[in-house]
């Protein structure tokens, strides 16, 4: 017998209680679950993810479709022949705003820009549609933002109609259907109809505030990242008192923010070029120094030592400074801003250092790279790089046992 589940949400999406029997007491991953006669709980469709909250006091973990049967995850068993249900309404709300606020956003990159939407995702913290344009600007987006509010404060009735296979639609969509069967279709005044299974307000005045939050290029397309309502709302309060505390902490006006910003970016990078600056002459200073310290193997000068001060950077640059003379060996390390190595050998020297680097790092999970002359690798505790400088030790002096290490 073929399981069918009464989805009681389509009636009536403001509906938070309801009482059903039990048809089927089933399975899924592992977690126990039922499929009842009727349901308030959407399943996960079309975008919007499912519905949360209790039978009979269970949580209700997950709801998905099963043919024309809705299948209850639960986070415990549940036993019993007619089983109460409530729904998570905070949950419910926000969803019919997001859902709603995307048909008119949707409708309004139509209209304004000859945007389609390709596809569209409900996030927990924000919802995304896939908009056919190949870019966007600031501009294109307030009068797309604009249009969808004036939809908003408009305050345009949402309906639902069901149409039969065969039988004629009578509203123009603004995408058609791919799916056979019985058509639902959302109206939004004379604004917009679409084909949707969701759950929306009544009313558009409801949905709040539209904000389009960011937007990216994928694929030829723009990805919208947009939300509505209490989200909305929620997300404005948090930048505002971003901005707020930035503005009081430096004793600026929030307009004079981005000005801020630029002239402490300029400030940084002059004093990152100054710091290198002084590092580099450091460098010069103290290689004559390393070079004296160096032991001698075979006729080649082998500088092998943990940098004090160094970042990885400047560990290169030193290893490079130190072979641009024949005969002459690098084996460095470093511990900030994270535990390094780096081998580099003068150019009349045949060692390869990218190997030399690969098989002394590998037994402390090292990893790393480069070329026969220089190569450098991380992925090692700092307390592990005694033990990887002196294993390459050894593999030089060996190589090299025509003089004592």
């Amino acid at each position: 017998m073929t399981l069918s589940t009464r989805r009681l949400y389509h009636d009536d999406p403001y509906r938070t209680h309801f009482d059903a029997r039990v048809l089927q007491i089933a399975e899924h991953e592992t977690h126990p679950a039922v499929i009842l006669d009727a349901t308030c709980f959407y399943p996960t469709s079309g975008g919007q993810p499912h519905d949360s909250g209790t039978l009979n006091g269970v949580q209700v973990v997950d709801v998905l479709e099963q043919g024309e049967a809705i299948v209850h995850v639960l986070a415990a068993p549940l036993s019993a022949d007619v089983v109460s249900g409530e729904i998570d309404w905070a949950r419910r709300f926000d969803h019919m705003q997001q859902h709603t606020g995307q048909h008119l956003l949707s409708q309004a990159f139509v209209r304004e820009l000859g945007g389609a939407t390709l596809s569209f995702h409900l996030g927990e913290d924000a919802c995304t549609i896939d908009v056919a344009r190949a870019t966007l600007d600031w501009a294109e987006v307030e009068r797309v933002e604009q249009a969808a509010n004036t939809s908003v404060f408009a305050n345009l009735p949402v309906t639902t109609r069901e149409y039969r296979p065969g039988e004629p639609v009578e509203e123009a969509l603004r995408k058609l259907p791919t799916l056979e069967g019985v058509l639902r279709v959302v109206r939004i005044g004379d604004y917009d109809a679409s084909a949707c299974c969701g759950t929306h307000v009544s009313a558009t005045g409801q949905v709040g505030t539209i904000h389009v939050r960011r937007w990216e290029r994928r694929k030829g397309q723009v990805r919208v990242e947009f939300m509505c309502g209490w989200r909305a709302l929620r997300s404005q309060h948090r930048q505002n008192r971003i901005c707020q505390e930035l503005a009081a902490q430096h004793s600026v006006g929030i307009p004079e923010l981005p000005e801020m910003v630029q002239r402490f970016q300029t400030e940084a990078d002059a004093a990152r070029k100054q710091a290198q600056d002084l590092r580099n002459r450091l460098l010069a200073c103290e290689l004559p120094h390393l070079a004296e310290n160096a032991e001698t193997c075979a006729g080649v000068r082998l500088l092998c030592r943990t940098l004090e001060g160094y970042d990885a950077a400047n560990m290169r640059a030193l290893a490079q400074a130190y072979t641009h003379e024949p005969d002459r060996l690098a084996l460095l390390a470093v511990t900030e801003p994270a535990p390094q190595v780096c081998f580099a050998r003068s150019a009349n020297i045949t060692l390869d250092m990218a190997a030399l680097l690969r098989a002394t790092t590998a037994a402390c999970g090292g990893r790393g790279g480069g070329s026969p002359q220089l190569a450098q690798g991380g992925g090692m505790d700092a307390s592990d790089l005694a033990q990887v400088l002196q294993a390459a030790r050894d593999q030089v002096c060996a190589r090299h046992r025509r003089e004592p290490c």
